[in-house]
C-alpha cells in the first residue's frame, strides 16, 4: 500500500523530468517549420564600457559614406580613410572577440553542484519496509594555484594585442593613403605639364601653318611641327587617363563613392617636409637629443614603438601568461562540499567530502614544455621583428633625407621659360627654324618633369617614413604659407 501511495508523485517526477529528454518526431510535409531564432549580437553581451566605445564606431559603420564638401586635403584624406576604410573598418570588430574573451578569463569556470539520491521504501532483509532513504552532496571545485589571474593575463596581454594590430592597420591604412594622395598629386602634375606642352604645340602648328601660306616655311617643318603636336596631344591624353586611375586608387582606399566629385588641395610644390629626427622628436616629448643623435639610435627608437612591434611583444607577454598556467594547472583542483544522508535505517548523517586528482599519469609537464617553446617562439619573433623594424625605419630615414637634400639642392629653371618664349617670338620673325623650337620645348619638358619627379620622390618617401617609423604625417609634411 505504501508503494501504490507514492506511485502518482514518481510517476509525475518521471514524466516531468523526461520532456526534455523525449526524441523529437520527424515533421510531416504539411506541418508548420519553426521560425528559426537568431541568436543576439555579442557585443550586448560585453561589459558597459565597451559598449560605449564600440559605439561612436557602429554609428559609423551604417552611416553612408561621407564625401568632402570642397577640396581635399591630405588630413581629409587620412580622416577618411580612418572612418571608411573596408578593410580597417572589419579589422576594428576583432577587438569585440578579445573583450569577450577577456570577460570569459575573468569569470570562474567552475559552478556549483548538486547531487541528490533518494531510494523510496528499501525492503530490508528481514522483509519490512525501511525509511526512505535519500541522499544531498554539494560540491564546489576550488583552484588552488591562482590559475584564474593567469587566464586573465593571457587574455589581458592578447586584447593588448589585438589593439596593437588595430593600430597597425591603422597606421598602414594612412600611409597607403598618403601614398595614394602624392601619386594622385603627381599624376596630376604630370598631366598638367604635358597638357601645357600639347597647347603649345598646337599654336606652333598654328604658326607654323601660317608661315607655310605665306612662303616663309617649307612643308617638311610644318611636317615636323604636325608630328610634335600630334605626340604632345598623345601624351597628354595618357596622362589625364593615369590621374583618373590615381583618383580611382584612391576613392577605393578611402571608400569614396565614384559618382561623387573629388578634387584634390594644393600640389607637391605646396608642400614643406620636416627632417625625420625634428619630427620624431615632436612626437615624443622630452626626446631632443633625437634631433641631433645618431640615425641608427633614432631608428631603434622609433622601431621599438612600432604598432606591430607592440603587438609582438604583447604576443610574448600572453605566452609567459600560459606558461604560468600550465604550471598551476600542474596542481590538481580539489573538489570540496557538504553531504546529508539518512539510511533506510533511520541514522541521520552530516559530513564533508573532498576529491581530487593524483597527477600519476599526467604531471603537466608536457603541456609545460610545449608553453616554453612558445615563449621562446614569441621572444625570437618579437626580437627579431624589432630587428627588422629597425632596418625598415633606418632605411626609410635615409631614403627620406636623401630625397630631401636632392630637392633643396635642385637648381631652378626659371630661365627655360623664359629662353623658350624669346625663341618663339623669334619663331614667328621667321628668325630660327622649327626645330630649334622643337628642342627647347623638349628641354623645358624634361626640367619640369625632372623637378617634379623630385618632388615625388621626396612625398612618396615621406609617406615610406610614416609606415616605417610610425610617425603621423602632419609632423612631416606641412602646407607653405603663400
Amino acid at each position: 500500500m505504501r508503494r501504490v501511495r507514492y506511485a502518482p508523485v514518481i510517476l509525475l517526477a518521471i514524466l516531468a523530468g523526461c520532456q526534455s529528454l523525449a526524441v523529437p518526431r520527424a515533421p510531416k510535409a504539411t506541418d508548420q517549420q519553426p521560425p528559426v531564432l537568431v541568436p543576439p549580437l555579442v557585443i550586448e553581451e560585453l561589459p558597459a564600457t565597451a559598449r560605449q566605445e564600440s559605439a561612436p564606431q557602429s554609428a559609423a559603420q551604417s552611416s553612408p559614406p561621407q564625401v568632402a564638401a570642397e577640396s581635399l586635403s591630405l588630413l581629409d584624406a587620412a580622416a577618411l580613410a580612418l572612418a571608411q576604410n573596408p578593410d580597417l573598418i572589419a579589422a576594428r570588430h576583432a577587438e569585440g572577440v578579445s573583450l569577450g574573451a577577456l570577460g570569459v578569463a575573468e569569470t570562474y569556470p567552475f559552478n556549483p553542484s548538486v547531487q541528490i539520491q533518494v531510494t523510496p521504501d528499501p525492503q530490508l532483509q528481514d522483509g519490512t519496509i525501511g525509511s526512505t532513504a535519500h541522499y544531498v552532496l554539494l560540491m564546489q571545485t576550488l583552484q588552488l594555484a591562482h590559475q584564474r589571474q593567469h587566464r586573465q593575463a593571457a587574455a589581458q596581454s592578447i586584447l593588448n594585442g589585438t589593439r596593437w594590430n588595430i593600430v597597425q592597420v591603422e597606421l598602414q591604412t594612412v600611409a597607403q593613403t598618403e601614398r595614394l594622395f602624392f601619386l594622385a598629386l603627381y599624376q596630376r602634375g604630370q598631366r598638367d605639364i604635358l597638357r601645357e606642352n600639347a597647347n603649345l604645340s598646337r599654336e606652333v602648328l598654328g604658326i607654323s601653318e601660317k608661315q607655310l601660306a605665306a612662303g616663309a616655311l617649307s612643308k617638311s617643318d610644318v611636317a615636323i611641327a604636325r608630328l610634335d603636336e600630334a605626340a604632345a596631344r598623345r601624351r597628354a591624353e595618357l596622362a589625364e587617363a593615369n590621374y583618373q586611375t590615381a583618383l580611382l586608387d584612391l576613392r577605393r582606399q578611402l571608400g569614396y563613392p565614384i559618382e561623387a566629385p573629388l578634387e584634390l588641395r594644393g600640389s607637391l610644390a605646396d608642400l614643406q617636409f620636416s627632417s625625420a629626427a625634428a619630427a620624431a622628436a615632436q612626437n615624443q616629448p622630452g626626446h631632443d637629443d633625437w634631433a641631433i643623435g645618431d640615425g641608427a639610435q633614432l631608428a631603434g627608437q622609433l622601431a621599438a614603438n612600432r604598432p606591430d612591434v607592440l603587438a609582438a611583444q604583447s604576443d610574448f607577454d600572453a605566452s609567459r601568461a600560459n606558461l604560468n598556467l600550465a604550471h598551476a594547472n600542474r596542481v590538481p583542483d580539489l573538489q570540496i562540499g557538504p553531504y546529508y544522508q539518512r539510511t533506510d535505517g533511520g541514522a541521520t548523517l552530516w559530513g564533508f567530502r573532498a576529491q581530487t586528482d593524483l597527477p600519476l599519469l599526467n604531471s603537466g609537464q608536457p603541456l609545460v614544455r610545449q608553453r616554453v617553446a612558445e615563449v621562446n617562439q614569441r621572444q625570437a619573433a618579437w626580437q627579431q621583428l624589432f630587428a627588422r623594424g629597425s632596418l625598415e625605419a633606418q632605411g626609410a630615414i635615409d631614403r627620406y633625407e636623401q630625397a630631401r637634400r636632392l630637392v633643396a639642392t635642385q637648381s631652378g629653371n626659371s630661365e627655360l621659360p623664359e629662353e623658350l618664349s624669346k625663341l618663339e617670338a623669334q619663331f614667328q620673325a621667321g628668325e630660327v627654324d622649327i626645330l630649334r623650337i622643337v628642342t627647347a620645348r623638349t628641354s623645358l619638358l624634361a626640367a619640369q618633369q625632372s623637378q617634379l619627379d623630385l618632388l615625388n620622390e621626396l612625398a612618396q618617401s615621406a609617406a615610406a617614413l610614416t609606415a616605417s617609423t610610425g610617425l603621423p604625417p602632419e609632423l612631416i609634411v606641412q602646407i607653405q604659407q603663400k
